[in-house]
């Protein structure tokens, strides 16, 4: 029987008492409908999982009784980070879902010359925070005990200087007409950081490519048939994660 799991930050304790908040006390006694002692699990983000029982206090309250405390291996050996570029509706939601499933270790959202997504600066950090539920959701469904970042939006040009001031990254960036391919690509150093550049809809402009190139990313392409922006990113991770990573 599959064991139901939380998201519960902070530092874990054996026999340790934990107030379940309200949200997490809604989902496990009315979506789940969990009873008295029903055996839980617990992660806390930062690489601790807890396995313990849930403590009824009340129809609408619950903790969670902490019996022991691991550190599982689940995050991937590849520092990946997933720069993408902001797409519509929940076209974005799939793309940071699938990414965290796949091991990433944080998502940069930026907007591009071809984002079709307009947010008022009122609605920015909603947006990040809509993405970052859905990212603790993920790891909840996937296993992982580390949630990865989603990092402030920014605009192309603000990234790009961000890579000029800092060493230069190893990073890739999807072009259609790009010559090589992941196959070709030489694996990097070990433990170094791998930037992956994603476009939205309509994908990125040749200068937009031509920008990433001199910030020393280096174009591939995915073959004969151009992928959407919400397939692009979870199937260029999974290859990594083939390639260099725990698959």
């Amino acid at each position: 029987m599959r064991i139901s799991r939380l998201f519960l930050p902070g530092d874990y304790q054996e026999n340790q008492s934990i107030a379940l908040p309200k949200e997490q006390a809604h989902y496990a006694l009315t979506v789940l409908r969990l009873k008295n002692d029903y055996v839980l699990e617990a992660f806390n983000g930062e690489g601790l999982l807890a396995t313990g029982k849930l403590i009824v206090t009340s129809r609408r309250t619950a903790d969670f009784q902490i019996e022991k405390i691991t550190e599982p291996k689940t995050e991937s050996p590849l520092n990946l980070t997933l720069v993408q570029g902001i797409s519509r509706g929940d076209r974005m939601d799939y793309t940071i879902q699938k990414a965290v499933e796949l091991g990433v270790t944080c998502i940069q959202p930026l907007i591009t010359e071809r984002c079709e997504v307009k947010l008022s600066e009122d609605k920015i950090e909603k947006r990040r925070a809509q993405w970052q539920s859905i990212a603790i959701n993920a790891c909840e469904q996937s296993g992982r005990t580390v949630i990865p970042q989603i990092r402030s939006i920014l605009n192309y040009s603000t990234w790009l200087e961000m890579q000029t001031v800092h060493d230069q990254p190893f990073g890739l960036v999807l072009d259609p007409y790009a010559k090589d391919r992941l196959a070709t690509v030489q694996q990097p150093p070990e433990n170094i950081a791998i930037h992956l550049l994603i476009g939205p809809e309509g994908g990125l402009t040749d200068l937009e490519v031509q920008q990433a190139k001199q910030a020393g990313l280096s174009p591939v392409q995915l073959g004969p048939r151009i992928l959407r922006t919400e397939t692009a990113g979870p199937a260029v991770l999974a290859i990594l994660q083939s390639l260099w990573g725990d698959f």
